[in-house]
């Protein structure tokens, strides 16, 4: 059964005119707000850094930032860093809107968190969102020593359209159309409720119409803003789970919620992988929805889930 208290929050935020209404200049400081009150406390961390990333074309630059888990005895020393690509369907979201999850993994699962402010739609269509997640990532492995990662292993990870963007780093055969392609793929992937095929025909996509986050209208006006067409989301590159070269995927922590479109998709993914010998660790919640951080102050079980998230990173990075 679904939390009562997130499934109360999801039925309140339902009062309020629906995101996919809204255009994505004013969805976007929505988001951010909601999580503000809703989400994950501030968690105070001793080092934070902002750098810049100069993009593919050279025209702008992309923000990054870092966050560095402060040292205790029972986090003695970091070895492992991830960079983490925010939700939103690549149309809402930002490095604040998930700032407070960075800070939180950062700090309770003591990886280094490197989060990343990639160009969003409609302004930036696909593939623009993916080119700024390669550069992003190319960009770290070539600058570890100035963050001070020397000798920590490199991963990434995110949630919804973050972990479609991380999916897609090592999927370097699907890259063929891009300007630019992954130079060293991530030793691990670490994806939350994954955005994975667009094409949304599974029967929860088709079930997930009201009382949710995240719901298949909202998914829908998604796609609108970042394809460039219907027709893309039949391609790997829009939809990861079409991809051939899957078995270049790396270990992999992969998670999926009971009460979110994306579910079927994300367990079909799962075991997809399985088949393909690639070692991954599934896990599902079966009473929570997507987006389930949002509402970490008002659902002890949200509170519950990103305690076990933490944990399943540091895991991750431990084996």
């Amino acid at each position: 059964m679904q939390d009562k208290q997130q499934k109360r929050i999801a039925n309140l935020l339902a009062l309020m005119p629906p995101m996919h209404s809204m255009p994505p200049k004013l969805a976007r400081p929505i988001f951010t707000v909601i999580d503000r009150i809703l989400g994950i406390p501030n968690t105070q961390l001793n080092t934070i850094k902002n750098v810049s990333i100069p993009t593919h074309d050279g025209n702008t630059t992309i923000t990054a930032r870092v966050y560095y888990p402060n040292q205790t005895e029972a986090h003695p020393s970091t070895t492992h860093a991830i960079m983490y690509f925010h939700g939103g369907g690549c149309v809402i979201g930002s490095i604040n809107s998930h700032d407070r999850l960075c800070r939180y993994l950062a700090q309770n699962s003591n990886v280094v968190i490197i989060s990343v402010n990639y160009r969003l739609a409609p302004e930036h269509k696909m593939p623009t969102p993916i080119v700024d997640a390669i550069t992003a990532w190319n960009w770290l492995n070539d600058n570890k020593h100035a963050l001070g990662l020397q000798n920590h292993i490199l991963g990434a990870g995110g949630d919804s359209a973050g972990a479609y963007l991380t999916a897609l780093l090592s999927l370097t055969d699907t890259q063929h159309e891009l300007p630019l392609k992954t130079k060293t793929p991530p030793a691990f992937q670490y994806l939350l409720y994954p955005m994975i095929d667009l094409r949304g025909q599974t029967q929860s996509y088709q079930n997930a119409n009201k009382g949710m986050l995240l719901t298949n209208k909202l998914m829908d006006y998604f796609s609108k803003h970042y394809l460039q067409s219907v027709s893309q989301k039949a391609s790997a590159i829009a939809s990861p789970a079409l991809a051939n070269d899957l078995h270049l995927l790396p270990k992999t922590y992969l998670l999926t919620v009971e009460f979110d479109p994306l579910k079927d998709d994300g367990i079909k993914f799962a075991n997809t992988l399985k088949e393909k010998n690639i070692p991954i660790t599934h896990e599902h919640f079966e009473d929570c929805m997507h987006s389930f951080v949002t509402t970490y102050k008002v659902s002890e079980r949200a509170k519950q889930a990103c305690k076990q998230i933490a944990q399943q990173l540091k895991h991750l990075c431990s084996t």
